[in-house]
């Protein structure tokens, strides 16, 4: 009896942290998903991971520290992406946050051109459970061209 109990009780506080892990697995796959779209050329793809009305910003660092920052619709951007071959992008480290049906990811990236790293930064997902699949609600990244040196030595080895 003291066997089934303890094995009751092993379940029942582990099972919020599997189901937990599922979730967070769920949410960087769709993440995934966005970035595997974008190196295919693929608006279709990009477009099921996002909101219809999905929001993307950028803050670009200029070579004189300045920043710029641009805004556009997922469409938008999708439409602006689809016509350019050779775009990749990964990210490592990412950290998830989540509390019911939103969460956030944060993780450093690396963005190429036609095999050509262009600039690293920061990506910043704002995600939404919809009808039981996570979507891109907002993406915010900083485009940071001096910044790969840096991330890049962050990263877990």
């Amino acid at each position: 009896m003291k066997t089934l109990l303890a094995t009751a009780l092993a379940l029942g506080l582990a099972t919020p942290a599997l189901a937990a892990d599922a979730e967070e697995t769920a949410i960087l796959a769709q993440v995934q998903r966005f970035f595997d779209g974008l190196g295919a050329q693929d608006a279709a793809a990009m477009e099921a991971t996002l909101l219809p009305d999905a929001m993307l910003t950028a803050q670009r660092v200029q070579a004189d520290g300045k920043s710029a920052l641009s805004r556009r619709s997922g469409a938008a951007f999708v439409e602006m992406t689809k016509s350019q071959a050779g775009l990749s992008e990964r990210m490592w480290d990412p950290k998830v946050m989540r509390r019911g049906p939103i969460a956030m990811v944060w993780a450093p990236y690396e963005f190429q051109l036609a095999g050509k790293t262009t600039h690293c930064g920061i990506d910043v997902f704002d995600m939404v459970k919809v009808d039981g699949t996570w979507k891109i609600a907002h993406l915010m990244w900083t485009q940071e061209p001096q910044g790969c040196e840096e991330l890049k030595a962050s990263r877990p080895r």
